[in-house]
């Protein structure tokens, strides 16, 4: 091995281990969405959904969704979000506003802060929507990394 190598290899070992630790825990929130039958109860994906914040971008173009992370915004005690799908060719939209209380969380000196939120109510337009139940309040961090399971918020019955 050149002498030119070995330095380099020596500086990046120097240099990694110089350096604090990573932060390995996500510092997001996102609610997390999970989609049933409204005649079975069981889970079950909803078909040709989009999900667009209010005054945002998509979170999700159409498509077949099982679950979805829906972030609430942190600077503000609502999100609304309008939930589109197609039936029969025919666009239907209902409205879903989340209103919640925010409070500060500090996760490490790698990681920084975050706001957590509780859900306190949900209201919706029931327009392709049957029903929207709370199971857990409390939005917490969530991994973006498929292959992860992230705890429910609420429940969405087509």
């Amino acid at each position: 091995m050149s002498k030119i190598k070995f330095l380099a290899i020596l500086g990046c070992i120097w240099y990694l281990a110089s350096c604090d630790e990573f932060c390995e825990e996500s510092n997001r929130t996102a609610m997390v969405v999970n989609f049933y039958s409204s005649t079975s109860g069981t889970a079950q994906a909803a078909t040709k959904l989009s999900i667009q914040g209010l005054g945002n971008d998509s979170l999700y173009t159409t498509q077949d969704l099982s679950s979805a992370l829906c972030p609430l915004n942190p600077g503000s005690d609502a999100t609304t979000f309008l939930f589109s799908k197609l039936v029969e060719n025919a666009k239907v939209v209902d409205t879903v506003t989340i209103t919640y209380s925010r409070h500060p969380g500090f996760i490490s000196s790698e990681c920084g802060c975050v706001t957590y939120s509780e859900i306190q109510e949900i209201k919706t337009t029931n327009h392709s929507i049957s029903s929207i139940s709370i199971t857990n309040p409390s939005v917490s961090t969530v991994s973006y990394r498929p292959q992860v399971i992230n705890g429910e918020n609420i429940r969405i019955y087509y």
